[in-house]
């Protein structure tokens, strides 16, 4: 009797346990979370710096019709949609000369360097490449 109320205990704390943890990695991150390293934004602005600044210059603002990349405007028209919505427009779209032609890494990669230009916080994974991925992370332009 007392070995079956133990089982049974064991095994409700084991399924708690379990769907705790089910729970927070399929919990959605914002960009305050920490979702990219300092040495993926490193490898990021080398490539903004080749491939981007051309356009949107090496502050990141823009220019006329080119889009800024960094402060209150670029925080605003990304507010509350996810990473992946951001990564798969410059993924489709970017560099203007040449649409697509980034590696999803190298787009992630700049991505990283953008969030951290815009003072989002550096944490100890890499910001991953795929959809799945970047989809459980919500772009959010103030800290909550």
């Amino acid at each position: 009797m007392c070995f079956m109320k133990t089982a049974r205990t064991i095994l409700a704390l084991s399924l708690t346990g379990a769907f705790c943890l089910t729970l927070t990695a399929q919990a959605p991150k914002s960009v305050w979370d920490g979702v990219y390293t300092e040495g993926q934004a490193q490898r990021g602005e080398g490539n903004y710096h080749k491939l981007c600044a051309s356009c949107h210059g090496d502050d990141l603002l823009g220019e006329g019709q080119t889009p800024p990349l960094s402060g209150n405007d670029f925080k605003a028209n990304w507010n509350g949609q996810t990473v992946d919505d951001l990564f798969e427009e410059v993924q489709a779209a970017m560099p203007a000369d040449h649409p697509g032609s980034l590696t999803r890494e190298q787009n992630a990669d700049i991505i990283a360097f953008l969030l951290k230009s815009n003072q989002f916080p550096a944490g100890k994974s890499e910001l991953l490449p795929d959809a799945a991925s970047l989809k459980q992370i919500k772009f959010e332009a103030a800290k909550k």
